[in-house]
């Protein structure tokens, strides 16, 4: 309901746009969250994304690029005037602005970073050391300090003075050193009496993360211990910046979506590139791998064209095999995958889920298997047909569940993001060895019967 109605507003924004009308646009897109402006974007073309910034203010241009995807922003950024870039980046806190620089193109960026304000300019450039997915990358510098020799009346009278660019959730206090040294809410904050230490009221047992740590980890923190602000420091405890939650919001959307379109071999830009070659650019490795592997495949039922000669009926089942194979390995991978994203899985736990999967593929392979042993038997031309097809395809699905489950965690030991098992990779590997066991099961048992 609510698509629908935004749908309707940028139809309406792009006749305005079309008919001349647009002096009415100025007071009516104030009317809207920046979160909606950018959406509302999603429905119009390039050339009107553009024309909508010229009747907003910096400071809206600002929130709307930040709720943008990278992909669509990184186009209105390459023709944005840099004096009005400048102004944007000026006005947004130092993570968000960092976001927006890295989709800049180089030498514009220098550009803009050169003609804004010398120490939000330093804050930049510094965040933009970090890799983009690593807690420094993520983090804000605007935060607020005190000093832990002050009292909590001190404290409140202090953050009054402050212009902080984002929410505060909380105070950092520091020592002489600049060390982080306790965290004090705003709610123990306003509670306690103002002649009070704060070094008494604050809390010193606190979660804290340096700027190298990957994001996936800070949200598992963030979430484990129900976080509104994350503070990071460097290997000797100063205080860097800090994470907000909904920066760790963005970085769990962020996660999901890549881990969902990696299992079928993409990734974002596919979505928002409109250009069928750069689509077929992203697919195209892809299918590559399966091509391989199901040349591979190609290649065991050549070798294997004796025992086809014996028992031609066995033909007819290859595509029972290879789709229930892969379809029991996507399950389990799919399983470890999200375990894996969330941490409730980990390698401390491999026999316990490996040692399930393998009793859920058992299952699952005994009832497959009197199903299609019992068609086999009845329509083969070999009598011991059902047979042969029923223990294949048992230790085919056994197999496949064990694969699903431990090329996950391979990759994850490698440090390979184990979303990528969950594509193309799992369901090729399947097909490989469900068909190298049918066969070699097959050969076996028809010369053991023979």
């Amino acid at each position: 309901m609510r698509e629908k109605r935004l749908r309707q507003i940028s139809m309406v924004l792009s006749n305005w746009l079309e008919s001349g009308k647009e002096s009415r646009l100025a007071g009516y897109l104030q009317r809207f969250h920046s979160a909606d402006i950018a959406e509302i974007c999603k429905f119009i073309g390039h050339k009107e994304k553009l024309r909508v910034f010229d009747f907003l203010p910096p400071e809206k241009i600002a929130w709307v690029l930040s709720e943008m995807e990278s992909v669509v922003r990184q186009d209105i950024l390459k023709e944005m005037d840099v004096h009005l870039l400048s102004t944007v980046i000026g006005s947004m806190p130092s993570d968000d602005a960092a976001d927006l620089i890295a989709d800049v193109p180089d030498e514009k960026a220098e550009e803009v970073l050169s003609s804004i304000n010398r120490e939000e300019s330093e804050e930049v450039q510094k965040l933009l050391e970090y890799a983009p997915d690593s807690a420094g990358g993520i983090m804000t510098v605007d935060f607020v300090s005190v000093p832990e020799n002050i009292t909590a009346g001190e404290t409140i009278n202090r953050m009054r003075e402050m212009e902080p660019n984002e929410p505060i959730y909380n105070v950092f206090v520091v020592d002489e050193y600049q060390r982080l040294a306790g965290i004090l809410t705003l709610d123990t904050l306003v509670r306690a009496p103002a002649e009070k230490p704060i070094s008494d009221i604050m809390n010193k047992d606190f979660e804290k993360v340096t700027p190298y740590e990957d994001q996936e980890e800070v949200s598992e923190i963030v979430k484990k211990y129900d976080l509104n602000a994350l503070p990071v420091v460097d290997e000797d405890g100063h205080l860097l910046g800090r994470i907000t939650v909904d920066d760790v919001i963005d970085v769990i959307e962020e996660e999901a979506t890549e881990d969902i379109l990696k299992m079928v071999g993409t990734n974002e830009e596919e979505l928002l590139r409109k250009s069928v070659f750069k689509i077929a650019g992203i697919r195209l490795p892809w299918l590559f791998v399966t091509l391989a592997g199901e040349l591979l495949t190609c290649g065991l039922l050549m070798s294997f064209s004796k025992t086809l000669t014996q028992a031609i009926a066995l033909v007819f089942f290859v595509p029972i095999i290879m789709a229930i194979g892969g379809n029991i390995g996507i399950q389990s991978s799919t399983i470890v995958v999200r375990g894996l994203a969330t941490g409730s899985i980990d390698f401390s736990l491999l026999w316990k889920v490996l040692f399930r999967e393998m009793r859920v593929g058992m299952i699952m392979g005994v009832t497959c298997s009197v199903v299609v042993g019992t068609v086999a038997h009845f329509i083969g031309d070999t009598p011991f047909l059902g047979i042969i097809v029923a223990v294949s395809m048992f230790f085919a699905i056994t197999t496949a569940a064990m694969t699903g489950t431990l090329v996950p965690l391979l990759f994850k030991r490698f440090h390979i993001d184990p979303a990528i098992a969950s594509g193309p990779f799992i369901t090729t590997s399947n097909d490989i060895t469900g068909l190298l066991i049918y066969f070699a099961l097959s050969t076996l048992l028809l010369n053991h019967i023979s």
